[in-house]
């Protein structure tokens, strides 16, 4: 066996990380899927061309083991695909220090950690790494900001990675989902909750509503996701970064648009939100 085709996706439990290794296992890939429950780890492995793998990219002992588990198969590694996350949301000035950390942790720290560790097989293979960020890492909408910061982060760290690696034949590709009809939104539905006594609930939960009618309502199938992640892997010159969202115009104006301008449209529905609670 070489690492032609050998693939790691973290997170791959649900949502984006399951349907990946399902459409890459089906579609001449063999997977390593990453989670950290047993019962998703027996589901996982009734897949055909999916090795299951206990990983929590939390955890250091996990991630090590992981390594050492696909250097004793000696399949060597061609990808690495992280898409292992959470959510937080709610009002910056609500957050506590520990949800921020978390939040950081799981979805900027838990990646250096996992991309360093199985960097030396990506190295060896001239292979790929794939970021999951989203439009949060380019768009900061307000009463997300746990989340837009991990996600902002993220494309910094991906972009000076990408950079760092030009002369070493290893390529670092970001995609970008807008809104997926996954089961992150009904996890969302208990943020909505978490701040009764805040001085922006009215408006944080509409904005929070919204996001979740959207998600669930108008969210593209997670499939979609996993053909870019496909053809990031297979052509020859991928994309630097693949936006997969159900209105991408939209995005491409939230990118280019100014600040002042977004800011503007925001400030009005906001305060129609306040005043609808109030009436």
């Amino acid at each position: 066996m070489t690492s032609e085709n050998w693939v790691l996706i973290t997170g791959a439990s649900t949502g984006i990380g399951r349907t990946t290794a399902e459409y890459l296992a089906a579609n001449g890939f063999k997977v390593y899927a990453g989670a950290r429950k047993s019962q998703d780890l027996e589901d996982l492995a009734k897949i055909e061309n999916v090795i299951s793998i206990k990983l929590d990219v939390a955890k250091t002992e996990d991630i090590e083991a992981a390594v050492e588990f696909i250097k004793n198969r000696g399949t060597g590694l061609f990808a690495l695909i992280n898409n292992a996350g959470i959510v937080s949301a709610g009002p910056l000035m609500d957050i506590s220090e520990e949800v921020l950390t978390e939040q950081l942790d799981i979805n900027l720290v838990g990646v250096h950690r996992v991309t360093k560790a199985f960097f030396p097989l990506l190295l060896a293979s001239k292979g790929r790494i794939v970021m999951i960020s989203s439009n949060s890492g380019f768009f900061a909408a307000p009463f997300f900001g746990p989340y837009n910061t991990s996600k902002f982060a993220l494309e910094g760290y991906s972009d000076s990675l990408r950079r760092e690696l030009l002369l070493y034949g290893v390529k670092v590709i970001i995609i970008q989902p807008g809104n997926i009809n996954t089961p992150i939104w009904k996890k969302g539905e208990g943020l909505l909750e978490k701040f009764p006594e805040s001085m922006f609930r009215e408006e944080a939960r509409k904005i929070g509503e919204y996001a979740i009618e959207k998600g669930t309502t108008k969210g593209l199938p997670p499939v979609k996701v996993a053909k870019a992640i496909y053809h990031a892997l297979t052509k020859k010159n991928p994309k630097l970064r693949y936006m997969i969202a159900p209105d991408r115009f939209r995005n491409f104006l939230l990118k280019h648009f100014p600040d002042s301008w977004i800011d503007n449209m925001l400030k009005k529905a906001l305060k129609k939100y306040k005043s609808e609670a109030s009436e």
